[in-house]
């Protein structure tokens, strides 16, 4: 009888101790304890890039007011596209400037005299630097796609970690919620700060009026002093 008292008042003490943790505090925590376990496939459930460090205990210092902003994918597929266009028309413009380059090289060719070949070589010339400068705009919108692309899927990774949802979530509205905690850890050498900025995704399909669970993942964990240096 006195063990089953004991084990309920430990499991109402776990209870009463979690009720009282805010949600993001409830993430640092099982985070914890899976690096400690050293549980990488728990650990890259809840953060982008885990992170893991030897360490004896750990606390938080302190916690940011959550910053609340508009859920933004659907607007990012929207610019991926019309990165997409940019990129494909631009590649269209140089292959028309590498075709004209060809015929004018094949008119030099064909040309008869030095003064009829010095004028195709100045056209020539001249394209030679409308192809070069085309195609240095290429690789930029190239560039662009590839870094916007790289937003989009990185978002919808963070989407999918926080709510579970993994297709069609652009057709979702609702709001990011991103926070940042500080947290002292003692490990090997010493205590250090980090901080973790934290979010989640409160969505709602409009269609449905479906409200889906979500909970915060781990954005980015950074060395206080790495923060400081950004800052």
């Amino acid at each position: 009888m006195k063990k089953v008292l004991v084990l309920v008042a430990l499991l109402f003490l776990v209870v009463i101790t979690t009720s009282c943790q805010k949600p993001e505090e409830i993430t640092i925590s099982k985070y914890f304890q899976a690096m400690k376990a050293k549980d990488r496939d728990t650990m890259a459930a809840m953060a982008a890039e885990p992170f893991a460090v030897e360490f004896k205990s750990w606390k938080i210092v302190s916690s940011a007011e959550p910053v609340v902003e508009d859920f933004t994918l659907p607007k990012m597929i929207e610019q991926l596209a019309a990165a997409k266009k940019q990129k494909d028309d631009q590649i269209l413009l140089v292959r028309d400037k590498k075709d004209a380059l060809d015929q004018l090289k094949t008119k030099l060719s064909e040309s008869r005299g030095s003064r009829a070949k010095a004028e195709v070589q100045k056209e020539i010339d001249a394209m030679e630097i409308e192809f070069q400068t085309e195609t240095a705009n290429y690789r930029r919108d190239q560039a662009n796609y590839t870094q916007v692309k790289t937003q989009v899927e990185n978002e919808k990774k963070m989407i999918a970690l926080s709510t579970n949802i993994d297709q069609n979530q652009e057709l979702l509205a609702g709001k990011a919620v991103t926070t940042k905690t500080n947290v002292m850890v003692d490990g090997a050498g010493g205590e250090k700060e980090y901080q973790f900025t934290l979010r989640k995704y409160e969505l709602i399909n409009p269609v449905t009026n479906k409200v889906h669970s979500n909970r915060y993942i781990i954005l980015k964990i950074q060395a206080q002093d790495e923060v400081a240096s950004e800052q």
